[in-house]
């Protein structure tokens, strides 16, 4: 059987050159010699030195970690912990005064040391728990929903299950509660908005109706004149007397007077229109735009109660 023997030259100055004796199938001894490129040469060097070091990995691609050595990638890993160990040593100092503010009754000031915190670690999960109980003035009272879906976000992302089910058992009540208020307030505000409506519908129509006529009535009669004065323009020499091109003159007259009634009935009818058209809409008064923001506001406690929900 032939057999190969390496022998590590190092005294060779070209270190990317693998020498091997090998025995072949005759008993002789054949010298081969195999090229190595630079990665596999290093790591050669590195096992005869028995050199342990491991190159860190990244998750995404890095241009300056491509062109870096070992020993910088793992400076620069190294680096990375420490100030990722920085960050979560300020954000804790900050949850901790924000802890001791809530206690002293200083809320607002209590809120905005939790915004640093989040600033500098977001992914620290008690922040969002504190937040909402600041909010909710330990989860007596809601707020607007609008101010509780940030930090209840967060705490879906990055609370651990027990945080998670505590801030649900505590809030969810309250906020069912609170959307059952709502739907009621704003069925009722949708019946009267609606009522309203149907109301001034009836009284807008009458008179779009009225406009209509009018404006019917006015422009008829210029196409009318407008007609007969251009037929009597075409013959006013044929009659000798005159009397045509009297009869055009009076129609073009009576289409100028009729052109001017269109004209306002026009302005009275484009403003009957338009009052049927805004009726319609619910921003248009006072007790639609409050319907509106139930509305929204119904949305937000059902996306809010839909984020704090948590089954194990």
């Amino acid at each position: 059987m032939a057999e190969e023997r390496i022998i590590d030259d190092d005294e060779d100055k070209d270190k990317n050159k693998k020498y091997r004796f090998r025995i072949n199938e005759d008993g002789e001894e054949e010298l081969e010699i195999d090229e190595l490129d630079e990665e596999e040469a290093a790591e050669e060097r590195a096992e005869a030195e028995g050199d342990d070091f491991e190159i860190p990995e990244f998750e995404e691609d890095d241009e300056d970690a491509a062109a870096m050595t070992p020993e910088q990638l793992q400076a620069e890993l190294k680096k990375q912990q420490e100030e990722q160990t920085a960050r979560e040593n300020r954000a804790r100092e900050l949850y901790n005064k924000a802890l001791a503010l809530m206690d002293e009754g200083d809320r607002m000031y209590a809120l905005t040391t939790l915004d640093s915190a989040t600033a500098e670690l977001s992914g620290m999960g008690e922040i969002y728990p504190l937040k909402l109980r600041i909010l909710t003035d330990d989860y007596t009272r809601l707020p607007e929903p609008g101010q509780l879906i940030a930090p209840a976000e967060g705490c879906r992302g990055h609370c651990t299950p027990a945080q998670r089910s505590e801030v649900s058992q505590k809030l969810t009540p309250l906020l069912h509660a609170e959307l059952q208020k709502q739907e009621r307030e704003n069925v009722r505000l949708k019946e009267e908005n609606e009522g309203k409506k149907a109301a001034r519908r009836i009284k807008f129509a009458k008179k779009y109706k009225a406009a209509l006529r009018n404006f019917v009535l006015a422009f008829v009669p210029f196409i009318i004149m407008l007609v007969l004065g251009i037929g009597f323009c075409s013959v006013r020499y044929a009659d000798k007397g005159g009397t045509f091109l009297v009869l055009t003159i009076v129609f073009f007259s009576l289409a100028a007077v009729a052109l001017i009634a269109s004209i306002v009935m026009a302005r009275f009818f484009a403003e009957a229109a338009r009052r049927v058209r805004v009726n319609e809409r619910d921003t248009s008064t006072a007790i639609g735009r409050e319907y509106l923001q139930g509305a929204a506001r119904e949305e937000e406690l059902k996306r809010l109660t839909e984020i704090i929900t948590y089954k194990n």
